[in-house]
């Protein structure tokens, strides 16, 4: 393995299980402890951790909430500006002729507020209500899955649904969360909405994960995905700075 690869290894470990020890990581990547005191060195330096005799440590302990699914209605009134600010930013990403797809939620829908110079893009949703919403803006094109509807979020679902979106590329998905953290990754509250929403990261070219500040160090019932897989967060500036650090060990733009 190479030293990078290692490096990122033992930050993602750090930032999920909190410390680590040196001589557990040198055994278990087969290097010598001096080359894994050099690895945490340079992490210290590049990405904050705290060094401590015999490993490392983040300097904030994560307490991980559980948390629960909330109506499609009350998602609307709910953290509204950051969710704003963070639907403007995910609008400057769409160009004029791309695919996207928007899942279901509150903030993706609020894209739909800010496309302001958008004459040609296809749209691709989960979601009845980004859909009807879509529908009234000129210039885009909207397809929908059929399957079975799930009032709750306003998402369709199902084997139809699922083969229906397997039939497309898609450019830029933009992906509503309900729960974010380092160890777990995406977790969600509604199993029947996993597969569906596991489709569109594998069709697209890009994804970014858009979430407010109150969806980070949560944990819902089944997991979706990893972080990994993102290729860019779209966040407010109330943040935790650890996402920060992940993102840039990771290589995920922060946007």
């Amino acid at each position: 393995m190479l030293h990078i690869d290692r490096r990122k290894e033992i930050l993602n470990t750090i930032m999920s299980k909190g410390s680590v020890k040196v001589a557990n990581l040198s055994k278990k990547y087969g290097v010598g402890e001096a080359t894994i005191r050099r690895d945490l060195k340079y992490l210290a330096e590049e990405y904050g951790i705290t060094l401590s005799y015999g490993g490392a440590f983040t300097k904030e302990k994560i307490n991980y909430q559980t948390t629960s699914e909330m109506d499609i209605y009350k998602k609307r009134t709910h953290n509204i500006e950051e969710k704003r600010m963070i639907a403007q930013k995910a609008a400057k990403l769409i160009k004029n002729g791309d695919t996207i797809a928007l899942n279901a939620g509150s903030t993706v829908e609020l894209v739909l507020d800010y496309l302001e110079n958008i004459k040609d893009i296809n749209l691709i949703t989960l979601s009845l209500n980004v859909a009807l919403k879509a529908a009234s803006i000129p210039g885009i094109t909207v397809y929908m899955p059929g399957g079975r509807l799930r009032s709750f979020s306003g998402a369709f679902y199902g084997k139809e649904a699922n083969e229906f979106l397997k039939s497309f590329n898609i450019d830029k998905a933009f992906m509503g969360v309900m729960a974010v953290s380092i160890s777990k990754g995406i977790t969600h509250g509604a199993f029947e909405e996993i597969e569906i929403n596991q489709t569109i990261y594998e069709i697209s070219r890009k994804c970014y994960l858009m979430a407010d500040y109150s969806k980070f160090d949560k944990i819902s019932l089944t997991k979706m995905v990893d972080l990994t897989i993102f290729d860019g967060f779209v966040l407010d500036d109330k943040t935790p700075e650890l996402y920060h650090e992940y993102c840039k060990s990771n290589s995920i733009e922060i946007i």
